[in-house]
């Protein structure tokens, strides 16, 4: 159920809990949450809701802020529709179950390794909030095709070639 739950406060009722409810709850959560805007425009661009949550899993566990979401979702669709590797460590680290990638991480052989295979995984990796949904439906197009979250504060910083993407890494990744 990754990626169909809507994180959210809930206020439950101890003596009448029944978890398979709170469970639909989460899911109608969800669903009343995905606007018929939203829904159309998603549809319009040729994505299911499927995909949607699964880019919307990797934005939330990718980026920090808000300004960025739509910004990397704008990256990595466009690698998704060009049919580059989308490269994002968070569909590693949710295989790992580490905060960091080894060299042998980035060869396992793993269908959530988007460094080594091509598309999006085969679930979400999270269950992604708002801000990341939206982030998924309406992505942000730039030039960008790469980008990287320093360690340190979360900062986002972007690239539009590889050998400056190089340079990022080894400015802020070491």
């Amino acid at each position: 159920l990754e990626g169909l739950l809507f994180p959210d406060t809930y206020f439950i009722n101890r003596a009448s809990f029944s978890l398979n409810e709170f469970v639909i709850r989460l899911i109608k959560t969800m669903d009343s949450n995905i606007t018929q805007e939203m829904r159309k425009t998603y549809k319009a661009s040729g994505r299911n809701l499927y995909e949607i949550l699964k880019m919307a899993s990797i934005l939330e566990r990718e980026v920090r802020t808000n300004d960025d979401i739509p910004v990397v979702s704008g990256i990595l669709w466009k690698r998704y529709d060009s049919n580059w590797h989308l490269g994002a460590d968070a569909t590693i680290l949710y295989v790992t179950e580490e905060n960091t990638i080894s060299s042998a991480d980035i060869e396992l052989d793993s269908s959530y390794n988007t460094r080594k295979f091509l598309g999006l995984p085969p679930t979400p990796i999270s269950n992604p909030g708002l801000k990341s949904i939206e982030g998924a439906i309406y992505p942000k197009n730039s030039d960008y095709w790469y980008y990287l979250t320093t360690l340190d504060t979360g900062e986002v910083i972007y690239a539009k070639t590889n050998d400056d993407h190089n340079i990022n890494k080894a400015k802020y990744l070491r």
